[in-house]
C-alpha cells in the first residue's frame, strides 16, 4: 500500500511540475514568435524592396526562414493572399494570427494591423509600416522578456510546491 502511495505522490510532483514548465515556456513562446515577426518584416521588406516581389510572392519567399508557428499562420495568408479579394484577407489575417495562443491581445493587435495595412498603400508607405511595426514589436519583445525572467522561475517553484502540498495533503 505504501508503494502505491510513493508512486501516486511522485506522479503527483511530475505532473505539478510539468504543468510549472509549460507555463514557463509559453512565456518563452511568446517571445520567440515576437522575434520571428520581426525576422519576417525585415524580410518581407527586403522581398519587396531588393527582388520587387509582389506582397504574396514576399510573404511566402520570407516565411520559409522562420522557426515557429508564425510560419503556418503566414502561409495561410499567403495563400488567402493569393486567392481572395481584400474583405476574405482581412479575416484571413485576423482569424490567423488570432490562433497564436502564445501572444497577448495588444500583440495580436500589432501584428493584425501591420499585416492588414501592407499591401494598401505605396511602396514607401509600406517600408514604413513596417519599421513602424518593428520599432513596436521591439517594445513588446522587452516587456516579454521582462516578463519571462520575472515568472519563469515563479511558475516553475509554484508547480512543485503545489505538487508538494497535495502530496502532504494526501499523506
Amino acid at each position: 500500500m505504501i508503494f502505491i502511495k510513493i508512486i501516486i505522490a511522485i506522479a503527483i510532483l511530475f505532473i505539478t511540475s510539468y504543468i510549472g514548465i509549460e507555463m514557463a515556456n509559453s512565456l518563452k513562446s511568446r517571445e520567440e514568435i515576437l522575434t520571428d515577426m520581426i525576422t519576417f518584416l525585415r524580410m518581407v521588406q527586403n522581398e519587396m524592396m531588393y527582388m520587387l516581389n509582389s506582397l504574396p510572392v514576399a510573404y511566402e519567399m520570407s516565411r520559409q526562414r522562420l522557426n515557429t508557428q508564425l510560419k503556418d499562420v503566414i502561409g495561410a495568408i499567403s495563400l488567402d493572399m493569393s486567392e481572395y479579394g481584400i474583405d476574405k484577407i482581412d479575416m484571413s489575417i485576423t482569424n490567423n494570427v488570432n490562433s497564436l495562443k502564445a501572444l497577448n491581445e495588444y500583440d495580436k493587435e500589432i501584428i493584425i494591423s501591420t499585416l492588414k495595412n501592407l499591401g494598401r498603400s505605396d511602396l514607401e508607405s509600406q517600408y514604413n509600416i513596417i519599421e513602424n511595426g518593428i520599432s513596436i514589436i521591439n517594445k513588446q519583445i522587452k516587456e516579454a522578456n521582462e516578463i519571462k525572467n520575472k515568472n519563469s522561475k515563479v511558475y516553475k517553484t509554484i508547480g512543485v510546491i503545489t505538487g508538494l502540498m497535495i502530496v502532504i495533503i494526501f499523506i
